[in-house]
């Protein structure tokens, strides 16, 4: 198993169980102890978990930080699969899940217009001749793919969309949070620039706070996220105003 997939897995388990020791981690991934005890000295470095006797847990800061791009592609990605399976997008939102919303797209070939702030979403679509492909202006935020910054946002607030998919870092009760301002932001844009924005949210976000609050559920036309969400947070978040599609895992659902 790569070193960014176990590490994913481990945030998983944390995330899933509260602490997990390091027995309990290499029974459920397969991998040594002294091999998994590497991996939570890295997470632990990048401030992600922090070290127990034994094992580890969630640092308090983890909602705020934001994952290395390899680790958090890996993270819940069968989650992020599924969700993609129902996206046909307009303006497609930079993150893990529209990019997975991106992949279904360019494999049904269905033909639309795609504008995105993100040149590997981008890169997805224009392997498909059937889908014309707009990129946003902008400055390249440092370790990602993501277009940011006063260009961006010039050119999002000029449109007048149909359909947007937006990806969120956190999802509480009523209020979608992510890790800077600048995105905070640029997501607030896409939103007033959509007729109908819809949530791509893996049921792991939901219930946890980022940095930045962009915006309560009742601005969203729906969610779209995995059969794992609890049934008392899904009351919970239609009680706000969200309509909630769950799509089952492993379905093949279009």
């Amino acid at each position: 198993m790569l070193p960014a997939l176990r590490r994913a897995r481990i945030i998983e388990l944390l995330r899933r169980d509260g602490a997990v020791g390091l027995k309990e981690m290499s029974q459920a991934l397969g991998a040594s102890v002294s091999t998994l005890r590497r991996d939570v000295d890295y997470l632990c470095e990048q401030n992600h978990l922090a070290r127990t006797h034994g094992g580890a847990v969630l640092t308090d800061r983890l909602a705020g930080v934001e994952l290395e791009r390899d680790i958090a592609s890996e993270l819940e990605s069968g989650a992020k699969r599924v969700i993609g399976q129902r996206g046909q997008t307009v303006i497609l939102d930079s993150g893990t899940s529209t990019a997975a919303a991106a992949r279904m797209a360019r494999d049904r070939g269905v033909a639309f217009t795609a504008i995105t702030n993100d040149f590997t979403i981008a890169s997805i679509l224009s392997e498909s001749p059937s889908i014309k492909v707009l990129v946003t202006g902008g400055m390249v935020r440092g370790g990602t793919s993501t277009l940011l910054g006063a260009d961006t946002m010039h050119y999002i607030r000029r449109l007048r969309a149909d359909l947007a998919f937006v990806g969120t870092h956190a999802l509480s009760g009523a209020e979608m949070s992510d890790t800077s301002i600048e995105l905070a932001e640029l997501k607030r844009a896409i939103i007033a620039a959509s007729d109908c924005p819809v949530l791509l949210a893996d049921s792991s976000k939901i219930f946890s706070r980022a940095f930045c609050g962009f915006g309560c559920v009742s601005d969203m036309d729906h969610l779209i996220t995995d059969s794992r969400l609890l049934p008392d947070r899904r009351v919970q978040l239609e009680e706000n105003g969200l309509r909630v599609d769950v799509v089952p895992l492993g379905s093949g659902c279009a």
